[in-house]
């Protein structure tokens, strides 16, 4: 009987109540200890610090044991992945699960069969071409937070399954790219008349990549390919010299949360912002909305009022990029206007007077969709969306010494070459916002500071 009590006891390596001695596989065990010095590389020790404990894989007593025997992060790093393999056999699927979502090099390193499922180059000349959208499949109205699919009312906001958070505010960790940008040999300027907004210091950009590939219940189709978009993208904006914040799947509450951190941080004491949101997505009576991860609806209009001159004084007078890759309808594409005269209106300003200083609520501010209103956007699940694509592709060769307005009107010019199984087309489109200034992205070029000496 005592013997029987001794082997029911809780396991001290998983903390699952079962027999004593359940143990992580010797194989994957192996793995972690092979492969602990690119692991430590890698990784994060403060994110893994924080997902192991929001996952119940380590206990807040367990870290602050490992961080009071070890001073330095490199050894706490080790300890921590020592540890790990003491947690149980289902400790090496949480930590995969851990990297997958925040490391996707260490996620690489432990599962090697995924590297068949690694980026594939965005100048692949042996695209297949799409015939996958990123349009919600019908039937599918909208009705506040309450929704209808196949006939059924869905309450998606109270079903969602809780998701682990990610709103941890986290740079982006360097990947290899597949493809080089030719950098910028000095600043560019073009045109006399019309200045260019300065893109000459080492805090170049911020791109902010926000990539929903899947979604709760299944409510939407898996975009099958964007996870090629999202690597294409971070070795992108990463050449470009800018900071990249890069998410998948997240929910409304998620990205609120990112939004206010972010806008609180010192990342946005930059020369410009970037914006990029790939996910499904429709427009109705006027309005371009994205579904997220939770089946929450965001709006276009939401995000650039979340930046404007109001709501976010840091980018005041810094141009703003935001990058839509979304259906805007279901149709397959097959192949503003006012009066000039007599405009006036009431209190004219004075000219004697001084000009008032205040500023448009919305202004530099540059949106480009990957498609126009009432059309669908087309995916590649081999090499990922068309406009991404385009977009790699052209600024990857052009951005040196080329204007983003007329970067995008070259994307715009690429994009339109592709053509589906069925002859489909795609037209992208852009809209500014006072963005009256030229703007050269000049990768690889720094201006030294002024000299400030006497």
């Amino acid at each position: 009987m005592q013997r029987e009590l001794t082997q029911r006891t809780e396991c001290s390596n998983c903390a699952l109540k079962g027999p004593k001695g359940c143990k992580m596989n010797n194989l994957h065990r192996q793995r972690i200890f092979n492969s602990m010095d690119k692991l430590i590389h890698y990784t994060n020790y403060t994110t893994l610090r924080n997902e192991c404990i929001q996952r119940d894989m380590l206990s807040l007593d367990m870290v602050l044991r490992i961080e009071s025997l070890a001073a330095d992060e490199t050894t706490r790093h080790k300890l921590m992945f020592e540890k790990i393999t003491r947690r149980g056999p289902k400790a090496f699927n949480t930590l995969l699960d851990i990297c997958q979502r925040n490391f996707p090099k260490a996620y690489a390193e432990l599962n090697p069969s995924s590297n068949d499922q690694q980026m594939h180059s965005t100048l692949n000349p042996q695209r297949i071409r799409s015939v996958s959208c990123n349009v919600a499949p019908k039937p599918f109205l909208i009705r506040g937070a309450l929704e209808i699919v196949d006939g059924k009312n869905y309450n998606f906001a109270a079903e969602s399954v809780p998701e682990e958070s990610k709103c941890t505010l986290q740079v982006h960790e360097d990947i290899l790219p597949s493809f080089s940008v030719t950098l910028s040999s000095g600043p560019t300027t073009t045109h006399p008349k019309v200045p260019a907004y300065p893109m000459k210091s080492r805090n170049r950009g911020v791109a902010f990549i926000v990539n929903v590939i899947t979604f709760v219940k299944d409510v939407h189709g898996k975009r099958n390919g964007a996870d090629i978009d999202g690597q294409n993208l971070i070795s992108l904006f990463q050449q470009l010299g800018f900071v990249v914040f890069y998410y998948e799947n997240i929910t409304m509450g998620d990205l609120k949360e990112l939004f206010a951190k972010l806008k609180e941080s010192d990342y946005l004491s930059c020369d410009c912002f970037a914006f990029y949101i790939l996910s499904h997505g429709d427009h109705k009576k006027g309005s371009d909305f994205i579904y997220l991860h939770d089946n929450s609806i965001l709006r276009v209009e939401d995000i650039l009022t979340e930046f404007n001159t109001v709501n976010c004084t840091k980018l005041i007078r810094k141009p703003k990029l935001f990058f839509i890759s979304i259906c805007r309808g279901e149709q397959s594409d097959l192949g503003s206007f006012r009066l000039s005269t007599n405009t006036e209106r009431d209190g004219m300003i004075d000219p004697r007077k001084q000009l008032p200083s205040n500023i448009a609520t919305f202004c530099d501010m540059l949106v480009c969709y990957a498609t126009v209103p009432g059309f669908a956007a087309h995916r590649d699940p081999s090499t990922g969306s068309w406009f991404v694509e385009s977009m790699c592709r052209v600024w990857a060769e052009h951005a040196h010494d080329t204007d983003v307005e007329i970067l995008m009107k070259l994307v715009g010019e690429n994009a339109a070459t592709y053509r589906t199984e069925t002859a489909a087309l795609q037209t992208i489109c852009t809209e500014q916002r006072g963005f009256f200034k030229q703007l050269f992205l000049n990768p690889g070029y720094y201006e030294r500071p002024e000299d400030t000496t006497a």
